[in-house]
């Protein structure tokens, strides 16, 4: 067989997997109220439909206090999210 007649093996395309992270982010946001030391939300994709979404916050500044504290996760919810973007279920629940 010569170098001509070998081909190499085709490889697969890879699926297309949709980014709901800012439609995610949205409807958190509004069922549950922005809260008042908000950081940054942090949404990742794990498997099959389901997210994470982590509320970092800033801690309450102390006055006694010399060294800065960075922010933390103040909530987190894991989420199973249809193929549009919409949040189907939440544990914990949204409120």
């Amino acid at each position: 067989m010569t170098m001509a007649q070998q081909t190499a093996p085709k490889k697969e395309e890879p699926v297309a997997v949709p980014k709901h992270t800012a439609k995610i982010k949205s409807q958190v946001l509004a069922k549950i109220g922005k809260p008042p030391r908000l950081d940054h939300v942090e949404v990742s994709r794990h498997h099959n439909g389901r997210y994470r979404v982590n509320i970092w916050e800033q801690p309450e500044p102390e006055k006694h206090i010399a060294v800065t504290i960075g922010p933390r996760i103040g909530l987190s919810y894991y989420l199973t999210v249809s193929d549009t973007g919409e949040i189907i279920r939440s544990n914990p629940p949204l409120n």
